[in-house]
């Protein structure tokens, strides 16, 4: 009997908060020259039904997709009722599933698997086949050589093979035959095509049953590869081959632990290497993408270095109404070094309702001013539910700072959030109300924190992102006399820009206004503060899965009270990892 080029589904993922479908799609685009981008949108929304939220397009974060061989995701785009304007070609009307009794029906949820069909050897052979990646990134697509056809034989014994009780007729070794050379040449899908309208007359002939289900697989038509190959191993209960390529339809169609059950029976007949270099990576990929889909929670450690111009945001002058200001409260510059590390913690209450959470740490330690290393504890809760493409969501926060090794600030503060979301827009809203309070030196600075923000997204081309957000708020004094009420009014764009698949350039442009209504030292004081901030996330500089993120800021803060003018630059790097 022929065997079959199975391998591991592709996958891409895990996909990460902030992503959408339409960049996704833009990303893959080069592995899809035949598809035109809407093609492909709906090819993967129709293999991965369960990454999407509802009938949605929006999709669900740290979930893995499976990526379809190009024939198959072909196959699914026109399933899909697309204006001719977003076809690559014209709708072609798809073989349809026999209507004998033990023809699988087509019920448009096949997932994509990477598949390369095989010449003619007995039992399972192996195909090579890239292994799945861990990242965010989809695996390299197959090299020629990987392509290529491979003879070697995954069963030693005539036992492991389908055979009739009675020799087929003449008809059936054709058919099988063509069917088997069409794959062999890589039309799996016309290989399907030509056995399909054949289901009636010899569904259940264990011989064409699994012609029928390797095929199926190959072409991505994984219902009717399941039943098919499920008919052929209750006949023959220990052919590896036909049990392989069962546990990849399982598989393909998200049925884990079908997939492991056939998996381990395969692995328990211990077939020869080649056989099990193709056990090994589908096992590989299945064990991925369920830590991928079951991981519950995530954790993050990081380290930073850089230098900066003015460590404590003081002025340059040495003097203020005639007082001469301590070295500490004047403009110092100095290197500094730092680390981190953060876990965060997911829990879903319901299809649609899901539970968050999360603490980190970190500290920054001033090499030439020490008096400022500061230390910053932090944790938060999150409650989110969603409808189609709208959600709602209420959190809270903490944090507890440290300057100096003492105590300095704690605050507290709660957030409620709703947006919607479209296939290349976003937009947010957003209530928090909070509380700061400082060490006992300088409780005058308490406030009590409410603020409204607005916020818009927008992907204008493939690689690009842009975001825009307005705040309202005011901090309102707890101590009476204190100076320290004000209002604020900020607005900060942004721009994302994905230069190479491993390389994204962040930059973002702000402005804040804070208006203090009291007499602040006597005098009217209002601050304008402009900053400037650039970034680069580049994956696969660092070994062992460590991100490197070069970074520069720039704050200019202009004030009515020259104590409170100043001007900073920062300029350093962090070395993050995540777990």
């Amino acid at each position: 009997m022929p065997s079959v080029g199975a391998q591991a589904p592709e996958l891409y993922g895990p996909v990460q908060r902030g992503q959408t479908l339409w960049g996704i799609v833009s990303e893959l685009k080069p592995r899809y020259p035949g598809l035109t981008r809407f093609e492909l949108l709906e090819a993967l929304h129709a293999a991965n039904p369960q990454a999407f939220i509802g009938d949605t397009r929006q999709l669900r974060a740290d979930v893995a997709l499976v990526l379809p061989a190009p024939h198959a995701a072909r196959e699914l785009a026109e399933r899909q009722d697309l204006p001719a304007s977003q076809r690559s070609t014209p709708p072609v009307a798809t073989a349809q599933p026999s209507s004998e009794p033990g023809a699988a029906s087509d019920s448009g949820t096949d997932l994509p698997q990477a598949s390369v069909a095989q010449p003619a050897t007995a039992g399972v052979a192996a195909a090579p086949s890239p292994t799945p990646p861990a990242t965010g990134t989809p695996s390299a697509p197959p090299t020629a050589e990987q392509s290529a056809p491979t003879s070697a034989a995954a069963s030693a014994t005539a036992s492991d093979r389908p055979a009739d009780s009675t020799t087929p007729p003449a008809a059936l070794d054709r058919l099988i035959d063509e069917a088997n050379r069409l794959r062999s040449v890589g039309n799996a899908q016309a290989a399907f095509d030509l056995l399909l309208p054949e289901l009636g007359t010899y569904g259940g002939n264990p011989r064409f049953d699994y012609a029928f289900g390797a095929s199926a697989l190959d072409a991505g038509q994984y219902n009717h590869a399941v039943f098919a190959l499920q008919r052929v191993v209750y006949l023959k209960p220990n052919f590896a081959g036909a049990r392989l390529e069962l546990g990849l339809a399982h598989m393909a169609l998200g049925n884990n632990q079908r997939a492991r059950a056939e998996f381990e029976r395969v692995r328990a007949m211990n077939p020869p290497k080649s056989a099990m270099a193709t056990l090994d990576r589908a096992m590989s990929a299945l064990a991925e993408r369920e830590r991928v889909e079951n991981k519950w929670w995530t954790a993050s450690v990081r380290t930073t270095a850089g230098f900066d111009t003015n460590v404590n945001a003081s002025t340059t002058d040495n003097q203020f109404l005639g007082f001469e200001l301590d070295p500490q409260n004047q403009e110092t510059d100095s290197p500094f070094i730092g680390a981190g590390a953060g876990v965060t913690a997911k829990y879903p209450l319901d299809y649609d309702m899901e539970l968050t959470g999360g603490a980190g740490l970190d500290h920054r330690h001033h090499t030439d001013a020490s008096f400022v290393d500061h230390t910053l504890m932090r944790a938060y809760f999150q409650v989110a539910k969603r409808w189609d493409q709208v959600f709602v969501a209420l959190g809270n926060e903490y944090h507890y700072g440290l300057i100096d090794q003492s105590y300095n600030n704690r605050g507290a503060a709660s957030t409620l959030s709703a947006g919607y979301a479209l296939e290349s827009a976003a937009f947010t809203g957003a209530l928090r109300s909070g509380t700061l309070r400082f060490n006992d030196a300088i409780q005058s600075r308490d406030v009590n924190q409410l603020s409204a923000t607005f916020a818009a997204r927008w992907q204008p081309a493939p690689r690009v992102l842009v975001g825009m957000a307005l705040s309202l708020g005011e901090d309102e004094a707890r101590e009476p006399g204190s100076d320290y009420s004000r209002d604020l009014t900020a607005l900060r764009a942004t721009l994302s820009w994905q230069t190479l698949p491993d390389l994204r350039i962040n930059t973002s442009l702000g402005w804040l206004d804070a208006d203090y209504p009291d007499p602040f030292f006597g005098m009217r004081r209002e601050d304008e503060q402009f900053s400037l901030e650039a970034s680069a996330a580049w994956h696969k500089l660092l070994p062992d899965g460590w991100v490197f993120t070069p970074n520069a800021r720039y704050i200019d803060n202009d004030s009515t009270v020259t104590l409170f003018k100043y001007d900073r630059v920062v300029i350093g790097f962090t070395a993050s990892r995540g777990f």
